[in-house]
């Protein structure tokens, strides 16, 4: 019933126009495969620590921000109520919901933590503002300052455990299934490529040796020409 709600909410907010400026979706033929930037982050109790500390595990990362009137706080509470079916964070994936509104602080992201009732595992951070536009051009999401906050996609986006993007789940409500579909897919996505990462170094490091080769055999050629 909460889902329906949500829904119903969404579509009231996109008819009566509050939705006209968002975004474009982020192109995924870019985005997927591409390796998210090392920023630092600030978490709401104030402490500092590297994107790359939550590298092993499965990332879902939300960027929103606090005093959002609309869609974000739905997308919070839609992604709490999911996960809750699928395990707590930081065990088998990671969560980290970050805001891209300068205005928002250690503090901002501790009273939306108590008002969205998040567990402590899930992950909320502020970030410097250069260091939020790298990561959100990382990941294609694109923000755009307007009247009363900002207009931006709808979306939680996936983090393979080597902290490549996996891939996006769009809206503002998600069901347990689809999120828990993603986690196993971008789990399974870093697998193979560190599977296969021998292989493809191996195939690289022929490839050079290879053209070294060829190009020896043509200089000798030469010499011998002249």
């Amino acid at each position: 019933m909460r889902r329906l709600i949500h829904s119903i909410a969404g579509l009231a907010l996109v008819a009566t126009g509050a939705a006209a400026q968002v975004p474009p979706r982020p192109d995924e033929a870019q985005t997927i495969g591409a390796q998210i930037p090392d920023i630092t982050l600030v978490a709401d109790d104030s402490t500092t620590y590297r994107l790359s500390s939550l590298w092993g595990k499965p990332v879902i990362v939300s960027p929103i921000f606090v005093s959002c009137p609309q869609t974000c706080s739905m997308i919070t509470e839609s992604l709490r109520d999911a996960l809750a079916q699928i395990g707590e964070p930081g065990v088998g994936y990671e969560v980290l919901t970050i805001s891209f509104d300068p205005a928002d602080d250690a503090a901002a992201m501790r009273d939306y933590r108590g008002r969205m009732g998040l567990p402590p595992a899930w992950r909320l951070a502020t970030a410097s503002a250069e260091d939020v536009d790298t990561l959100l051009a990382a990941l294609d999401f694109r923000v755009t300052p307007m009247e009363g906050g900002f207009a931006h996609p709808n979306l939680i986006a996936i983090l393979s455990p080597d902290l490549t993007v996996s891939g996006y789940v769009h809206g503002v409500t998600y069901d347990a299934k689809e999120v828990r579909a993603a986690l196993d897919h971008s789990a399974r996505r870093s697998s193979l490529v560190t599977r296969f990462r021998p292989f493809i170094l191996l195939v690289a490091v022929a490839g050079l040796l290879a053209v070294a080769w060829a190009l020896f055999l043509t200089r000798r050629r030469d010499e011998s020409a002249a």
